[in-house]
């Protein structure tokens, strides 16, 4: 195998395996999604069997799958602004993301443990602070992923007239959709339950095709 194709494969791999660890995650993780509801995320993480190793799991996900995605904009035959810009947030969305695991490895535990022990009520005010920040951050480090995707889309629309239009195109309105839906819970964070996982299913599922067709073709004008 040549280097190139290590590469292509190894990118497409990255991706791949991070999407499908990441649904492993976000199916073992409590459904949490209203940042505001202190009360019943710490009552989520009481009862979570697997917070840690489900946070590693995520962490771990997350970083296969947009780094593979930001690392994918070098395959782009022509490397527009618009792909160079979806790379760079899929970047953002990574620091968002290890800003937020990071916090609940190591400062949510701590505090949570520590409130159970003694019931003291600042640690847990202080644990729902905590919380609400990394989960509204959370959605807005999702954002930046469905609308890198978005501009990927819009970049291979532009630039990639020999690829199928439902790829170039389903890229662009998937990752539109993705971040509408987070917008809309963003209104109705009990929404949420409904709109985040049919909105994002789209631009997830897209992530997955673009990886295999990079580590079966490289280069995407081939």
């Amino acid at each position: 195998m040549s280097s190139r194709n290590f590469s292509n494969y190894l990118t497409g791999t990255s991706i791949i395996i991070g999407a499908i660890l990441m649904l492993i995650a976000t199916l073992l993780h409590p459904p949490l999604v209203n940042p505001y509801d202190g009360k019943t995320a710490f009552q989520g993480f009481s009862d979570a069997d697997f917070w840690m190793w489900d946070h590693i799991l995520m962490l771990i996900a997350t970083s296969l799958w947009l780094i593979g995605l930001a690392g994918s904009e070098h395959f782009f035959a022509n490397r527009s602004k618009s792909a160079k810009l979806g790379s760079c947030l899929f970047f953002v969305s990574l620091s968002l993301w290890i800003f937020i695991l990071a916090a609940e490895l190591t400062a949510l535990p701590i505090l949570g443990e520590e409130f159970i022990k003694g019931r003291n009520r600042v640690l847990l005010e202080l644990w729902q602070a905590i919380f609400s920040l990394g989960l509204l951050a959370g959605y807005f480090a999702v954002m930046c992923s469905w609308l890198g995707i978005c501009l990927y889309g819009w970049s291979l629309k532009q630039t990639h007239t020999d690829l199928p239009s439902l790829f170039t195109k389903g890229a662009f309105f998937s990752g539109l959709i993705g971040v509408i839906g987070i917008l809309l819970t963003f209104l109705s964070f009990n929404m949420g339950y409904i709109l985040i996982p049919l909105t994002s299913a789209p631009p997830y599922l897209w992530s997955i095709w673009f990886g295999w067709k990079i580590m079966k073709n490289g280069y995407l004008n081939e």
